[in-house]
């Protein structure tokens, strides 16, 4: 996987979302350089977006209108639930990858959304009740070659809590997280979207330490 086919498969991708109305909307996958060999594969935002904006302990519903206010997504589902994919890498080496699924904290009504933008009806709900709220954990897949300790793994999943990182024995290809996905939140979408389950993966070295192992982790292969 080097950082030009990957564009390319994120534009594929995302194009193919959009065509099939699973993604409402969906950000240009676009490459940024930088010194010493470096590219980012990530979404294009319609403003800057900070970093502290994606490491919140609890994201909140505000944080959550934020992110789609600023376009800080890959893609938005057809249910208001947001994609990011974004990898980095040094020369043709992958570096690090964020890879977040946020499930919408409501269940949007399909007809509002044909009437109002997003943002319109998340404001709808957000104005209501606390009862409308679903408590649903985003999942994260991170990596980063320079850091691998017992708390902090090199690749790992973070669910719920910062520092509720589950160890994964390997770098995540956007293949393997589409079907993570689809497969486990979407079952009837996956069953009659061929293209979902054919998506290719790509297999990365194990980066898992022999202690991290002997504890509950997750195989990367499928």
């Amino acid at each position: 996987m080097t950082p030009n086919s990957l564009l390319y498969e994120l534009q594929d991708f995302f194009t193919l979302l959009l065509e099939s109305e699973i993604a409402m909307s969906a950000t240009k996958a676009i490459a940024l350089s930088g010194a010493s060999g470096f590219r980012r594969i990530t979404w294009a935002t319609n403003t800057a977006v900070p970093g502290d904006l994606f490491r919140k302990v609890s994201p909140t519903v505000s944080e959550y209108r934020d992110w789609v206010n600023r376009q800080g997504y890959s893609a938005v589902l057809f249910d208001g639930s947001l994609v990011q994919i974004s990898y980095d890498f040094s020369n043709s080496d992958l570096a690090r990858h964020r890879l977040l699924y946020f499930p919408c904290p409501f269940d949007l009504d399909p007809d509002l959304l044909r009437t109002f933008s997003l943002l319109e009806v998340i404001d709808l709900y957000q104005s209501q009740n606390t009862a409308s709220v679903r408590l649903r954990s985003p999942l994260r897949f991170d990596f980063d070659a320079l850091a691998n300790t017992d708390t902090h793994p090199a690749s790992h999943m973070t669910f719920q809590w910062s520092h509720a990182r589950i160890p994964v024995m390997a770098p995540i290809s956007p293949g393997h997280f589409i079907q993570f996905v689809f497969k486990s939140f979407y079952p009837a979408m996956w069953k009659v979207h061929s293209f979902l389950q054919e998506w290719p993966q790509h297999e990365f070295e194990p980066t898992i330490t022999p202690e991290q192992k002997l504890a509950l982790h997750l195989n990367s292969v499928a």
